[in-house]
Parts: C-alpha cells; structure tokens; sequence
C-alpha cells in the first residue's frame, strides 16, 4: 500500500514540475502566429505600391521598440524599415526584443507631415531566433 502512495506521489510531482515547465516557455508568437504557408516578402517589397492595403506576411530584423509599452516596433531587412504597430491595441512587444522576426498585417500609408511614410497594421508577430 505505502508503495502505490509513494508511485502517486511521484507521478503528483512530476505532474505539477511539467505544468511549471510548460507555464515558464516563452511564446514563440504575439497576436495571431503569422501563416508561414502564405508567401514570405522582405521589408522593401512590402513597402512596394501594389502591396499597399494587402494582408503580407514579412520577415525583417527588429529595429527599435516603443520604450513606453512595446506597442509598436521597426523591421528591417537592411535597405528598408518599416514601422509596425498591432491592431489590437492590447498587444505589445518586449521592449527588448532583438534578432529576427515573421509578421503578418496590412501595409497602409500614414501621412506625417507632407510626408507619406509606410506602415503595417499587424494582427501578430513570430519571434523566429528573437531575444
């Protein structure tokens, strides 16, 4: 009998040890995870005309981060950058978030100034090899 408590005992233990586990991953994704089965384009072809107001799923590096509540974030892919902001106002990055990342939204032309500067309207972001 004391042999079947000590084997529940083990198996309450590693139980709860796992959930622990499970609960302290990082997510891999904010917002919807980007679908990787539609096509991949850079920064630069995001930033093209005939992708203005299309959903497109990008890959880039992060440039910087809002500092106040990660709610918006640059990606570059080296000869452009584009300014990401979440569609739900809910989401935010890590204000620290560095390295690599896939991100799906709408590319809209913000007017700043007499200027009209690019910028994507995200519903996610997939950190791919993030910090």
């Amino acid at each position: 009998m004391k042999s079947h408590r000590n084997i529940s005992i083990a198996h309450l233990i590693m139980l709860v040890a796992g959930v622990v586990v499970i609960g302290c991953t990082k997510p891999d994704h904010i917002g919807v995870k980007p679908d990787a089965t539609r096509t991949v384009i850079s920064v630069s072809e995001a930033m093209r005309v005939e992708n203005l107001g299309r959903t497109v799923t990008i890959k880039g590096t992060v440039g910087s981060v809002c500092q106040d509540e990660g709610c918006w974030v640059t990606i570059t892919d080296g000869t452009a950058e584009l300014k990401m902001r979440f569609t739900d106002a809910s989401l935010g990055v890590p204000m620290n978030l560095r390295g690599s990342v896939l991100a799906q939204g709408v590319v809209r032309e913000n007017i700043v100034g007499s200027a009209r500067v690019p910028e994507m309207s995200a519903t996610g972001v997939q950190f791919l090899d993030a910090q």
